[in-house]
């Protein structure tokens, strides 16, 4: 402890000298040892920003993942910064379970809704001044169909009224 918060031999009597043993799950590429939430928070942690190769290791052991335990679910929204809404509670007795799994995929769904609402509106933008009811329309849907139909007509249009005519 003296070394990591740099102690001077003046107040080394008054502060315990404790030992600090660190785990970093990136120097692993497995973590089959563990049976508890513990496997879920480091594969996280560690494939977190390789969506591919998370998506494997969901798939793989999707009984874990889809059965997470509320500490485990508090681990992972704290630690890793994943956020897995109360929707995806699961009662099971008196313990609380959350499903990753279906959290996942929905995020992911999301992230797309976002991309193609986004693309929409960078394209209007090129044709003019954008109203807020089109703006809040265009928001607030969730369709991928319908939002996919309005990406191909604001690339096509040339103002945003005309835009507004096939929405």
């Amino acid at each position: 402890m003296y070394d990591l918060l740099d102690i001077g031999d003046e107040m080394r009597e008054y502060v315990t000298n404790y030992r600090l043993n660190l785990y970093d799950c990136h120097a692993h590429d497995t973590f089959e040892e563990y049976h508890t939430g513990l496997r879920q928070l480091f594969e996280m942690l560690r494939y977190g920003r390789d969506r591919e190769k998370l998506e494997k290791i969901m798939e793989a052991n999707r009984e874990a993942y889809s059965n997470i335990d509320s500490e485990t679910k508090e681990l992972l929204e704290v630690v890793a910064k994943i956020k897995i809404p109360e929707e995806y509670k699961m009662a099971e007795g008196k313990e609380e379970r959350f499903d990753m799994c279906k959290a996942w995929a929905d995020n992911r769904l999301e992230g797309k809704l976002d991309g193609k609402r986004e693309t929409i509106l960078e394209l209007l933008e090129d044709c003019g001044k954008v109203s807020e009811d089109i703006i809040n329309k265009i928001m607030q849907e969730n369709d991928m169909v319908i939002l996919t139909k309005w990406c191909k007509a604001a690339a096509r249009s040339a103002t945003v009224e005309e835009f507004a005519g096939q929405m």
